[in-house]
């Protein structure tokens, strides 16, 4: 035999001796049990696998959303029952939710991780609070289990307050093509930047609340592509995370705590994230989930006002909340009506190019571009119209906020607006915000030129004037 014949049969054996003890992923025994499995899919539940790597750099909590097929979580129809009075006859809002619930896929709660100070050691500890991955877990009825544990999660939440009190509630709602990896790194960034921008005591000791869902396909064949594709989907499972989970999470878990306490309660979302915590609020009714503490399905809109809430660079139709207009039926055209919110304020950027590009492939104009924008002018008696100006620092990039104002265009009918201040007096208004001079910049690795441009001190300033004119309104 020819030497390289032998270099060649013994180059094979050493590859396939290699091959009987292939390592597998951590968490894979789980993951096959849920269809989690796969590099596309563990990106969801990086955090669970417990090695520390991943945390919120303040107290708070991340919940974890993923989503599998019916019978692998035991997903049953018990568990939700559509109120179709809610409808008013409106066949085309039915019609929406139906197609979104549908799905033979569905959302489910996999993980909840909260982060509070270790008094020891002078760090964030990691305690999982529910972790369907964990080795001892029972994975049966996973769905089921999920849905209980955010019951556990209310009494927790009480639990913390009555040690030591919480003075506001905030829950935040990360976008499309956004892994549980970049969203920890983003409220990271965010919140840390509303902490850092606090000015108003010393005893700001906020509950932060972080949702981690499934936003992004990925595939090594077809590459960017890969996402143009998933544009629909993800806006059906964004809108089902807000209809079903977030809705929960707000209406059973924080507004409880918002009722008892009389603290502010603010939700915060960006892009598909915005779409996710407004189909929360205005879920409230719609969706029965018959289990856990009954008493807590009774937090009504008229007891529990949410006090804010922000869209960054919303990606959503602005039709939403137009009455009569829209293929969806106008969901949220009862905004002011049923005292959802004391205010909604959504920005906007012409430097965003994500949202109008939504236009050409849906046709919808998304209230965070400018084509939302544009339509929005259409109806000043349900929009009012702002611009911010601001501050340049001689030796920072950053700007922070000096004056908001009424938007100077020559649509802007003048007695339909009120000046920024006295607009959080008036619910009855939406509140759209040119945040060109804000959003701006093209971060590195992220599509849409400046739509992902919100993690700065200037769009903490906007986010902390807006509390401020909340909390102020007599």
């Amino acid at each position: 035999m020819k030497p390289h014949h032998i270099l060649f049969m013994l180059f094979f054996a050493i590859i396939f001796a290699g091959c009987a003890h292939l390592s597998k992923p951590k968490l894979i025994e789980k993951e096959k049990i849920y269809g989690t499995d796969g590099e596309s899919l563990a990106i969801f539940h990086r955090v669970a696998e417990g090695d520390g790597g991943l945390g919120l750099k303040f107290p708070g909590f991340i919940i974890g959303i993923e989503k599998a097929y019916r019978e692998k979580i035991k997903k049953d129809d018990i568990f939700e029952s559509i109120n179709d009075e809610y409808f008013h006859d409106n066949k085309r809002y039915q019609k929406s939710i139906h197609k979104i619930l549908n799905d033979s896929k569905r959302a489910f709660v996999s993980h909840i991780i909260e982060y509070r100070m270790d008094p020891y050691r002078e760090c964030m500890k990691e305690d999982f609070f529910y972790n369907a991955y964990d080795k001892c877990f029972d994975p049966t009825d996973a769905y089921l289990k999920g849905l209980l544990k955010l019951d556990e999660l209310r009494n927790r939440i009480f639990m913390n307050d009555s040690e030591t009190p919480y003075t506001h509630i905030f829950l935040y709602c990360m976008g499309w093509n956004t892994d549980q990896q970049e969203s920890i790194r983003n409220y990271n960034s965010l919140f840390s930047q509303i902490i850092k921008e606090n000015k108003e005591s010393s005893n700001f000791r906020p509950l932060f609340v972080g949702i981690s869902w499934p936003s992004e396909w990925r595939s090594n064949f077809l590459g960017g592509f890969i996402s143009v594709i998933s544009y629909g989907v993800k806006a059906d499972d964004a809108d089902e995370v807000g209809l079903i989970w977030t809705n929960k999470i707000l209406w059973n878990v924080l507004s409880p705590l918002k009722r008892a306490k009389h603290i502010p309660l603010i939700l915060v979302g960006h892009s598909f994230g915005a779409r996710v915590v407004t189909r929360a609020v205005f879920s409230n009714g719609l969706i029965d989930i018959p289990v856990g503490n009954e008493t807590s399905n009774n937090v009504t809109k008229e007891e529990c006002s949410i006090d804010l809430v922000v869209g960054l660079e919303g990606a959503f139709s602005v039709r939403r909340f137009i009455p009569g207009n829209g293929n969806e039926g106008s969901p949220y055209s009862e905004f002011n009506r049923n005292n959802y919110a004391n205010k909604f304020v959504f920005t906007w950027s012409e430097y965003d190019f994500a949202n109008p590009i939504a236009k050409f492939f849906t046709g919808a104009n998304h209230i965070g571009g400018v084509y939302g924008h544009e339509l929005s002018l259409d109806y000043q008696t349900i929009f009012n119209h702002y611009e911010i100006v601001v501050e340049e620092d001689m030796c920072n990039h950053d700007v922070s906020v000096k004056e908001i104002r009424k938007e100077r265009n020559k649509k802007i009918i003048e007695n339909e607006q009120f000046e920024w201040t006295d607009s959080f007096k008036h619910p009855e208004k939406i509140s759209i915000v040119d945040a060109s001079a804000l959003i701006k910049d093209k971060p590195y690795g992220k599509g849409g030129n400046a739509h992902s441009d919100i993690y700065t001190p200037g769009v903490a300033n906007l986010i902390w004037d807006c509390i401020h004119n909340v909390e102020n309104i007599p």
